[in-house]
């Protein structure tokens, strides 16, 4: 029996795009076996260059870029290519939604499938791009725009399926889970503690996005949309910022053998969800003490079902490429059954 293509087309090419286009061309003989499915990386692009084969690409086209030919870039790239799958691993923007707006949108209209890494576009778009995708059969993955490592999407979308969840809460951005461990736990500054998370490549150049509450409150809005069926509008999520953290906090969390964490909230209102982002704190004998460092967390209730929690996903690159490749392997069981 003849293997079915799956053409695949990466927009975004830094590093966690060039990890993941690898990670792809090694496990072509793994999808092959287990799916029945020839995946070909057929196109990859960057902001300035690009490179579409039709018969797949190599690893030295991805990794030394020679073949890579300036304007081979996003939508232009991936009508060259025709991709089945389209992985978006470029940059945010969250005043227009960035490139990958126009990359989901290329995808959903025609029927191709999406993996967004990037979280912009799903944030401020993505009750009406998903509409479009479920008109046009696309089906959209991101674990990667929403908590990366930790399954938040698929453990409520998959493991409570058909439940009604009443509360989430959790911990989903790495930067401010590592500093405000480190000024617990570690006795640093707010200040030595920012500077430890850049360090380890975990905090970005420009922090405040991370700190102020703003990442957790777009990942909030793409688990509430994809995985509960509310979208929420990002602007409207009321936020705390690590910002505000005083020292007296951190002493009183300190004597009291507390952890505190930003955490995104979202509670069952009417037929929806209300979300918003806070700091907490937990005593040692709650689940979320556990999570040190970058570790991340989820506790969720639903009716019937009670209570669980999940802690672990800590942030990293490694991290980030093995959720699109669980996105992959989802896509390919769903696309070949």
């Amino acid at each position: 029996m003849a293997s079915r293509v799956v053409r695949v087309a990466l927009t975004g090419s830094g590093g966690i795009g060039s990890r993941v286009a690898v990670a792809l061309l090694e496990r072509r003989a793994h999808y092959l076996e287990r799916f029945g499915c020839d995946v070909r990386l057929v196109g990859v692009c960057g902001s300035r260059s690009g490179v579409v084969r039709d018969g797949g690409l190599h690893e030295p086209d991805v990794v030394t870029r020679a073949t890579w030919s300036p304007g081979v870039v996003g939508t232009a790239m991936l009508a060259a290519a025709e991709p089945d799958v389209v992985v978006d691993a470029g940059p945010n923007d969250y005043a227009t939604g960035g490139p990958g707006l126009s990359h989901l949108e290329w995808a959903v209209e025609r029927g191709s499938h999406a993996i967004m890494v990037s979280k912009s576009a799903l944030a401020l778009h993505g009750e009406r791009l998903l509409a479009a995708a479920r008109d046009s059969g696309s089906r959209v993955h991101a674990s990667g725009a929403s908590s990366a490592a930790l399954p938040a999407v698929d453990f409520l979308r998959h493991n409570l399926a058909g439940a009604v969840v009443t509360r989430v809460e959790a911990a989903l951005t790495g930067t401010t889970s590592l500093v405000l461990d480190s000024v617990t736990r570690l006795g640093m500054t707010l200040e030595e503690a920012i500077a430890d998370a850049q360090a380890r490549g975990i905090a970005e150049p420009e922090p405040a996005f991370d700190l102020d509450g703003w990442d957790t409150a777009a990942k909030l809005t793409v688990i509430s949309g994809l995985a509960l069926g509310t979208w929420l509008h990002l602007d409207s999520i009321p936020r705390e910022s690590v910002g505000s953290v005083r020292a007296s906090d951190i002493d009183r969390w300190r004597d009291a053998g507390e952890k505190p964490a930003l955490v995104g909230v979202l509670e069952r209102s009417g037929s929806g969800y209300v979300g918003r982002v806070e700091i907490q704190a937990y005593g040692s004998g709650h689940p979320f003490a556990s999570a040190q460092g970058s570790t991340k967390a989820l506790m969720v209730q639903a009716e019937g079902f009670g209570e669980y929690t999940l802690v672990g996903g800590a942030s990293s690159p490694a991290a980030t490429v093995a959720s699109v490749l669980k996105d992959v392997e989802h896509l390919l069981r769903e696309i070949s059954g």
